[in-house]
């Protein structure tokens, strides 16, 4: 059975005394009529549905502040008002109610929240309430792009602009609801593991192993797209869905070129699309070690890739497609990239820790850049080198507005910063 701290027996099932002093209140039949424009019906199972929601929306919204801080409230203004007799005041506060027969709290778009957060979810029986709050924001855009974007008012001083507005969902109740809701729903964080480096090089080797006995093309393709993908994750340290990015034209292009480089021999990563926090669609050239320092053969596995894209005709457009050509989604290599931990894992099982379920601890989207993130610096590549090899997710001087430049402009540029770029790759 569970054992609840003191004071938590009615969190969130009862309201408080004073909860009224700190949080907006209308009854559920009030706010009931406000949104129906009619009284409920004993016998409709949606009206007594509505009226529950109601009065959890409103409970949550007073659970938003803590007992201790309600009780010290109540106390402070009753001796508030205490002090106001001796004036011959009534009342010092102002009147609570009534308010106007309309739904200025925002009732309709939080029960619709309430009911949205019972939908099952992915990793637990219900959604996260990071996936139920998204029903704040598509009311605001639907309320700013009506009629009543009328009262909405625009402020501006120099360069600086800012909005006031009535839309319900900014409003002081709701703003109660929301952190009421977010406490009494909590957060389940899904933290994908750190890839050690060692497993990481297992995994290059059994696909170096599945290489040897892949009998035609189509089976070495799909061997070197993997392993290339995991290759472009550690080395630069991409993001799962950054690795869904390469573009085939720019890879190609710069194969000979990179290799042919006598000082740095290197393999050029395009990115092209529109990343996180930009504005407009761009390439980002990212250069490779061919040849780590612990002898990891990129651009042999970079050589394999090309020869095969040649081959298939895939000389523009994505590297990594899903069925009908477009581009593919990184979810759609996580079972092959858990199947083939899951094998390190049974011939190499120290590499791991024997508690932990590969399932739920490694995913494609973060483990390899965390892992990647975390060897560099073990390997004590500085830190301004591994800022800088992250330099083109940030916003630069021009705030992402970068100017556009040709691939030809773009890869001149990269050249002249080779020698501090190809560190990162260059130290695992």
């Amino acid at each position: 059975m569970e054992v609840l701290a003191e004071g938590d027996e009615g969190r969130f099932v009862e309201a408080r005394d004073g909860d009224f002093l700190m949080t907006p209140f209308q009854c559920d039949l009030c706010h009931f009529r406000n949104i129906q424009l009619r009284e409920p019906s004993v016998l409709a199972v949606e009206d007594q549905r509505l009226m529950w929601d109601i009065r959890q929306a409103n409970l949550d919204a007073f659970w938003s502040r803590e007992p201790g801080t309600v009780r010290s409230n109540l106390g402070q203004a009753r001796r508030m008002e205490s002090i106001g007799r001796i004036y011959g005041f009534d009342l010092v506060t102002p009147p609570l109610g009534p308010f106007p027969l309309k739904d200025t709290f925002g009732m309709k778009p939080a029960v619709c929240l309430l009911r949205r957060s019972l939908d099952p979810g992915r990793n637990e029986p219900l959604i996260q309430f990071s996936t139920a709050r998204k029903l704040r924001s598509a009311y605001s855009s639907a309320y700013h792009a009506s009629q009543e974007l009328s009262s909405v008012s625009a402020m501006a001083y120099a360069t600086t602009k800012t909005y006031s507005t009535t839309c319900p969902t900014y409003g002081y109740w709701f703003e109660r609801f929301i952190l009421g809701v977010h406490k009494r729903m909590g957060d389940l964080v899904i933290t994908d593991y750190a890839l050690s480096k060692e497993i990481f090089r297992e995994l290059i080797a059994h696909l170096e192993l599945d290489w040897s006995l892949a009998r035609d093309d189509d089976a070495r393709f799909h061997v070197a797209e993997f392993a290339n993908l995991l290759i472009f994750l550690y080395l630069i340290g991409l993001r799962g869905e950054e690795g869904m990015k390469v573009e085939a034209a720019g890879f190609l292009q710069h194969l000979d070129a990179g290799y042919a480089h006598e000082e740095f021999p290197h393999v050029i990563v395009p990115l092209l699309g529109r990343l996180k926090g930009e504005t407009g669609e761009r390439h980002h050239l990212l250069p490779m070690a061919r040849t780590t320092q612990s002898g990891l053969q990129a651009g042999l596995w970079a050589d394999r890739l090309g020869m095969l894209l040649v081959g298939r005709g895939w000389t523009n457009g994505w590297i990594y497609r899903d069925r009908n050509g477009g581009q593919a989604k990184i979810g759609d290599y996580d079972s092959q990239f858990i199947d083939r931990l899951k094998r390190v894992q049974m011939e190499k099982p120290n590499l791991f820790d024997p508690k932990m379920d590969i399932g739920d601890a490694y995913g494609l989207r973060r483990s390899l850049r965390r892992g990647s993130t975390s060897e560099a610096t073990n390997a004590k590549v500085r830190q301004p080198v591994i800022e800088l090899n992250n330099r083109w997710r940030k916003f630069d001087e021009s705030k992402g507005k970068r100017p556009s430049m040709s691939m030809v402009a773009h890869y001149t540029e990269v050249k002249l910063m080779l020698p501090t770029l190809f560190e990162y790759s260059h130290s695992f």
